[in-house]
């Protein structure tokens, strides 16, 4: 308990030996009893390079919806050894685009059974609510249409829009739509060079060249059209993930922002100036808009990442490392990884391993991202005619089964209103409800919820199994047994208050 800092002396302890006093006597005043947990740190929207982040509603269907499908398809699933290839085995532009084209035999990218249909139906299945698409890759394959004359796209080499195939299929869901797109391209030897001064190290074996510096320039160009494409031709765009932003494979996507120009406007005296041609201009001023000008101008509402060198709307946390720590609750946090242990792209050799996430892992990602206020997106990795693993949709219906039960304890919650333990157990909550993640090292069949301000508790069940708990108390309760078998990588325990969480921070 706190005291105010008039009371921290002699009448202090008189205080603090009354408060004990009444303890010991069993009674409680109603204006004494703890004012349970703080209430949660507010993201607060704030401004760079012109742009402004979205406000908070524009964010809660994200933080409502909790589970997306990432998709990382493209060139480089023909071959099958994943999305880094080109880079990791230097292959250059020329030998590359060879997969693209039946020549290249069983490392054809022919898309023969691409059925988006399909990747939504299984998103459904799994509980997601929202895809993302690789659009494009670091490879700089399209799977567009983009009308740049330097673009390399599906639509010259399979005569299909991909993307607006995707884009039907997750609408004709119900789902969100998604997109990523990579401004690197390893097809621009400028991309490494772009003063045409001081090439950094690669694997492709380029050098130092005064040609590099307008070659950078068309590889910003391309990024420009093909943005604008990606924004105009598809209609709403929820989410966009921005990758790849940073320049030569060094420092970071803020760094590079003096060369993309990711904010509101253009910059006249840039280095590397778009072509008018390709200009956007904006009427009120008429100034040439930047990446995210452009976005803010055709995709008002799109939710974006940090990786072009603008802030972004929200952070993310990359990989399989467990997630621990606090409650993200002044930015908004997207944790992405891979079912596929290692690449993003399809790996063969992974998938005849059967070297892919099991559903319980993927539970306890899930558990450890809704205590945390953050949401998941899992990737799969379709095979070069377009067909996810067998093993991957596997785990993902076995997940949706999970989630069918337990969805109450994910969807539209937000964490807290405690801070969790690491690997051990969380909180989230909704309405009147509090929700108990117990992880495996958990150890126990009762567990005991601190006090929430004046809340008394009507009920608590376990959510997994429906069965009704038995507790003792009616704030600082203990709750007793709970059956940690039936769902052991995720144990979550309903605790049911007598008004809304919210109000212990309504004063």
């Amino acid at each position: 308990m706190r005291f105010p800092k008039s009371r921290r002396c002699g009448a202090g302890r008189a205080v603090v030996a009354a408060f004990f006093c009444c303890l010991a006597a069993g009674s409680f005043a109603a204006d004494t009893q703890p004012s349970g947990p703080p209430e949660p740190a507010v993201r607060v929207p704030q401004t760079q390079l012109g742009v402004t982040q979205l406000p908070n509603d524009k964010l809660d269907w994200l933080l409502d919806a909790k589970f997306g499908m990432f998709i990382h398809w493209g060139l480089y699933s023909g071959p099958g050894r994943g999305e880094w290839l080109m880079q990791n085995e230097g292959i250059l532009p020329d030998k590359y685009r060879q997969f693209a084209f039946p020549e290249s035999g069983d490392a054809y990218f022919d898309a023969a059974d691409y059925h988006p249909d399909a990747w939504a139906k299984l998103a459904e299945d799994a509980g997601m609510k929202w895809m993302c698409l690789t659009t494009r890759h670091h490879d700089g394959f399209c799977l567009f249409d983009s009308p740049h004359p330097n673009a390399f796209t599906s639509m010259q080499t399979l005569h299909r829009d991909l993307v607006a195939e995707y884009v039907k299929a997750c609408r004709g869901a119900g789902l969100r739509v998604g997109i990523y797109y990579s401004p690197l391209s390893w097809r621009y030897p400028g991309y490494y060079d772009v003063t045409g001064t001081n090439c950094l190290p690669n694997k492709f074996g380029y050098t130092t060249d005064p040609a590099h510096l307008e070659n950078a320039r068309l590889m910003k160009e391309e990024n420009y059209v093909n943005v604008k494409k990606l924004l105009t031709a598809y209609g709403k765009i929820d989410h966009i993930y921005w990758d790849g932003g940073w320049l030569g494979q060094k420092g970071s996507d803020a760094d590079a922002a003096y060369f993309h120009e990711p904010g509101q406007y253009l910059d006249p005296a840039n280095r590397w100036p778009i072509g008018k041609q390709y200009q956007d201009i904006e009427e009120s001023t008429g100034k040439a808009l930047g990446i995210m000008g452009m976005v803010r101008k055709y995709q008002p509402d799109a939710i974006t990442n940090l990786r072009y060198g603008w802030m972004g709307d929200i952070i993310e946390e990359e990989g399989s490392q467990e997630t621990v720590g606090k409650i993200r609750s002044s930015v908004i946090c997207d944790k992405n990884l891979t079912m596929q242990n290692g690449a993003w792209g399809y790996d063969a050799q992974s998938i005849a391993r059967g070297d892919v996430m099991t559903r319980d892992q993927l539970v306890r990602f899930m558990a450890n991202c809704v205590v945390r206020n953050m949401t998941l997106l899992v990737n799969v990795a379709p095979d070069r005619h377009g067909v996810i693993p067998d093993i991957e949709q596997t785990r993902l219906r076995e997940m949706g089964a999970w989630m069918t039960k337990m969805g109450e304890s994910i969807y539209g919650t937000r964490g807290g209103p405690w801070e969790p333990v690491d690997k051990r157990y969380g909180y989230c909550f909704k309405g009147s409800t509090v929700y108990v993640h117990l992880l495996k090292e958990y150890v126990g069949n009762t567990f005991k919820m601190p006090p929430l301000g004046k809340l008394h508790v009507k009920k608590a069940y376990e959510v997994y199994t429906g069965k009704s708990l038995p507790f003792d108390g009616d704030s600082n309760i203990n709750i007793g047994d709970i059956d940690r078998t039936a769902s052991p990588a995720d144990c979550v325990i309903a605790v049911v208050y007598d008004d809304d969480v919210k109000s212990v921070w309504n004063k």
